[in-house]
């Protein structure tokens, strides 16, 4: 597993407050703390945020005409509380990126601002 500035990959059972301080600290750093963004990842869209509270990404529906999920829908969340993230084996959609997917891509800047 690479090697990450901020760990809590790789244990299930970490704190979920620990798991969002740590992306509190990486949107900080980038200046996003805050703010909303529109981001294509690969060929999906997302809108993405983090606060002191949440930090969230939710798929942009690209299927216009239908209304399932309109406008997205939740692929990741982290709250003081939980962790929900799609390729973690929770109720979200498994053919999302995880939880330690979501900190790369946004660490290393594997994405595109819309």
């Amino acid at each position: 597993m690479k090697s990450h500035k901020y760990s809590f990959f790789g244990s299930a059972g970490k704190d979920p407050q620990e798991v969002l301080e740590t992306f509190i600290r990486l949107f900080a750093q980038k200046g996003w703390l805050n703010q909303t963004l529109r981001i294509q990842h690969r060929d999906r869209r997302y809108r993405i945020g983090c606060s002191e509270k949440k930090f969230f990404a939710y798929r942009i529906n690209d299927q216009f005409g239908l209304s399932w999920g309109f406008p997205g829908w939740l692929v990741c969340m982290v709250t003081p509380e939980e962790v929900l993230a799609g390729s973690e084996g929770g109720p979200l959609d498994s053919t999302e990126l995880g939880l330690e997917d979501w900190f790369r891509c946004l660490e290393e800047g594997d994405f595109e601002i819309l």
